[in-house]
């Protein structure tokens, strides 16, 4: 009698379980599912397909040259990708810092085997469009070879620029930089976050040699207009739009294919060290939410196309519900979404020191052309207008300009309130030898500094 009032009580027990664990995934299936057709009614797509870039014609693709194509063509690790990917493999790099005035004074060109390459390179970027073969369908797992090539290739234009410059060829070292640009601006459109990671990465190339030409006073008026006039357009802010969309809409294919499809559901559950069935039940769609609405309603809210704006009031907000799943009763509960969700102050700082970066440059090529026609630098940047530059950038963070002021020593200041809104004197918070663009500190155009 007593074992069966035991089985009777377990067996009522695991129905309870059962009903509860149904009713907390309608619930949350629920919640997701609403949430998701309300951001529908306002124009929000989740899905992969439409984050992918529209097709191009083969004759007018940058990927489909010579030296890309094949990384797309065959299958990896085989001899002719890998003869592809290694062919701009770089052994070596100069150590170069522009940020803390550092210019790259020892420059050995030791690379004639790519000569004849750049210049090919150089004709292929004419094409109009770049789209490389990738099949985004995969998801996370998606190829991306193209990406260590491209950046080795902006090296070697930069590093060639730098070898130019110091052997006074400024014209060839304009084009190169130019050439780097035109480089970085090939993943435009590509709506990863690595490559627009790269793609910072490639243009911080090309300021490093614009940087070193203007504390030289190395550039003629022509190649600072082509300067400004490469750079005007760039947005890195709308390359991060992309991408963090398609980061959330990878996941949310993810999720289905597991929650529908059953596909990647041993995998996810070797990975978490839990029961899948569990997870399913309890979590799976309330993670999907949490992605979903702190990606949209938290970070991409805080970026600001139109007024070309990042929100760091915003940014910190999705900081702290980030945090706060963490800190959550039972956290496990949130660990997809946690390993999911990307590190949103960081992407942001790199992007908005990046976009400063790019603004400040313009700015300052529009001071050098003042500077060439008057013998100085204007007393304040309204001056520039409308002779050397249409519209003067603004600070990313507020509705404020840029502190500028020119010196005696026919010099100039010019810097952002940084990250932290403050102006703290026009220069960089140092720690452990590297900037601290976040807590402290100004962005500074910097001057020359000496070891």
């Amino acid at each position: 009698m007593l074992i069966k009032r035991i089985a009777i009580g377990i067996g009522f027990s695991i129905f309870i379980i059962a009903l509860l664990a149904l009713g907390l995934k309608r619930a949350s299936q629920n919640e997701w599912e609403n949430w998701k057709a309300e951001w529908q009614v306002k124009g929000e797509k989740f899905d992969i397909s439409s984050n992918t870039p529209n097709k191009v014609p083969d004759h007018q693709n940058f990927a489909k040259t010579q030296f890309f194509a094949p990384l797309f063509a065959n299958d990896i690790e085989t001899q002719k990708f890998n003869k592809a990917r290694d062919r701009f493999k770089i052994n070596k790099s100069i150590s170069h810092d522009w940020r803390k005035g550092k210019k790259r004074d020892s420059i050995s060109w030791e690379n004639s085997f790519f000569e004849s390459d750049l210049a090919l390179i150089a004709e292929d970027l004419k094409r109009p469009y770049c789209r490389f073969d990738i099949q985004y369908q995969d998801g996370f797992k998606a190829q991306l070879p193209h990406l260590s090539t491209i950046k080795n290739i902006a090296y070697l234009f930069s590093t060639r620029a730098g070898e130019k410059l110091i052997k006074k060829d400024a014209a060839g070292a304009m084009q190169d930089t130019l050439n780097v640009i035109q480089l970085g601006e090939q993943l435009r459109l590509e709506p990863f976050l690595i490559s627009q990671l790269v793609r910072i990465s490639i243009l911080e190339m090309s300021i490093q040699t614009f940087w070193e030409g203007q504390v030289n006073g190395q550039w003629s008026n022509k190649q600072l207009i082509a300067f400004q006039e490469k750079i005007r357009d760039i947005d890195l802010l709308k390359g991060i739009e992309l991408a963090l969309k398609l980061e959330r809409n990878i996941a949310n294919q993810w999720f289905t294919n597991i929650t529908k499809e059953k596909k990647g559901s041993e995998e996810l559950a070797d990975m978490l060290g839990i029961n899948l069935n569990f997870i399913a039940r309890y979590f799976l769609y309330s993670n999907q939410y949490q992605i979903n609405k702190i990606i949209t309603e938290d970070i991409l809210s805080g970026i600001d196309i139109s007024n070309h704006k990042v929100s760091t009031k915003q940014i910190k907000i999705a900081e702290k519900k980030i945090l706060k799943l963490k800190n959550s009763l039972l956290p496990s509960r949130h660990a997809i979404a946690l390993m999911l969700l990307p590190n949103c102050k960081i992407i942001m700082l790199k992007i908005s020191q990046a976009q400063t970066a790019l603004n400040q440059a313009y700015i300052v090529a529009a001071l050098e052309r003042y500077r060439l026609k008057n013998n100085k630098y204007p007393s304040k940047l309204n001056n520039l207008q409308p002779d050397y530059i249409s519209t003067i950038p603004g600070d990313l963070f507020h509705g404020k300009d840029f502190i500028y002021q020119s010196n005696q020593d026919s010099s100039f200041n010019l810097y952002s309130r940084g990250f932290n809104e403050k102006d703290d004197g026009g220069i960089f918070f140092i720690q452990n030898n590297k900037i601290n663009f976040s807590d402290k500190g100004d962005w500074p155009w910097p001057k020359i500094t000496k070891d």
